[in-house]
């Protein structure tokens, strides 16, 4: 999937006094590490903690050359083998690790290779929005380590061992309804509690969603997420192409709810036919602006009327006729199991932990 290029100059920056602090904050962990076993056990269910970034800055390495992900994992209490390589993006590696018997993950990001604007602005509001949430459907963030030294992040997060939405669905095919359903909700449910606490991901995509040993699904990489007051139109473009609604490829004022559960609406359809609702050879955003216009994705045969009927609301083409993520979980393919149809939906239910 292509990426957009992130342009844009809107107000989502972080609070000037709150970058104040934690500056003064990983100043005094550089100056000071941690040279302890780094506590990983899940935080309680009201933490108000902020995620710590440690800057270790003395590791056993060869002079000149960055210590190696091993050598610093095991600095903070955890284990990992370059076997252990979960997956590869353009400017990081994800390894499976083990603190004693607890398998966790590791996201490591090489911070000279991400560009400034990234640095600055997206990955202070990742570490700081993911680090509140406390979701059955979230992939909970753990810790944020830092070797300040050689420009790296290391992101310790939950391990989900079936991997990713659309690894699994490359491998097994469409989704059957009923677990199409489950995990649909599953997702509306965790997209609805991020705009509950004025959250949005903008980055909802199949790569994007992890599934558990108990094939629970989760939603994960925060990095274009923002944390804005209601109703609030950004003019920051980001996220991924095929994934992204019109006003977002066309660089207008866009309400990044309403462009979450556009991108939802995508996920579904992807999940239920194993196919992209729209060519991805265009060469243009508005080329494919023509396409979501016009509705020129095709149904298989095998897809329900409920659940098409559902994806389309999703994906109206003007984000003041889409469904809030609320609404959304009432449309008839995420209503018509019995057991769930009997249970209100509530914000405050208990697939809510925070």
């Amino acid at each position: 999937m292509n990426n957009l290029l992130l342009h844009g100059n809107d107000d989502e920056v972080p609070n000037d006094n709150d970058e104040t602090i934690m500056d003064s904050q990983m100043q005094q962990q550089y100056h000071h590490p941690q040279h302890q076993r780094y506590d990983l056990r899940p935080r309680a269910k009201n933490r108000s903690d902020i995620i710590p970034i440690i800057f270790p800055s003395q590791f056993r390495r060869t002079p000149g050359k960055p210590p190696s992900a091993t050598c610093v994992l095991r600095h903070f209490g955890l284990s990992t083998y370059s076997n252990y390589e979960l997956g590869i993006g353009h400017y990081s590696k994800v390894y499976k690790a083990f603190q004693g018997n607890r398998e966790v993950a590791v996201k490591i990001i090489k911070l000279n290779e991400v560009g400034e604007e990234f640095i600055k602005r997206f990955i202070p509001r990742e570490k700081e929005c993911w680090s509140k949430l406390r979701h059955r459907n979230i992939c909970e963030l753990f810790a944020c380590l830092g070797c300040e030294e050689f420009n790296y992040l290391y992101m310790v997060m939950e391990y989900c061992s079936n991997g990713d939405l659309l690894s699994y669905i490359q491998k097994n095919g469409p989704l059957s309804n009923t677990k199409g359903r489950r995990w649909m909700r599953a997702l509306l449910d965790a997209v609805g509690y991020l705009h509950k606490k004025n959250i949005a991901h903008r980055d909802i995509k199949a790569e994007n969603v992890l599934i558990s040993r108990r094939e629970n699904v989760k939603l994960t990489d925060f990095g274009f997420v923002c944390e804005l007051s209601d109703n609030f139109c950004s003019r920051t473009y980001c996220g991924s192409r095929a994934y992204s609604s019109p006003e977002v490829l066309k660089g207008i004022p866009y309400d990044v709810y309403k462009n979450d559960v556009w991108s939802l609406g995508v996920l579904c359809y992807v999940s239920m036919t194993n196919t992209m609702p729209f060519r991805e050879d265009s060469n243009t955003n508005s080329a494919i602006v023509e396409q979501q216009r016009r509705r020129t994705y095709r149904w298989p045969n095998f897809v329900s009327h409920e659940c098409r009927q559902s994806i389309d609301t999703m994906m109206a083409f003007y984000q003041d006729e889409r469904p809030t993520a609320k609404q959304s979980k009432k449309l008839p393919f995420f209503l018509r199991s019995t057991s769930q149809a009997k249970i209100p939906y509530d914000d405050d239910s208990a697939e809510i932990y925070a």
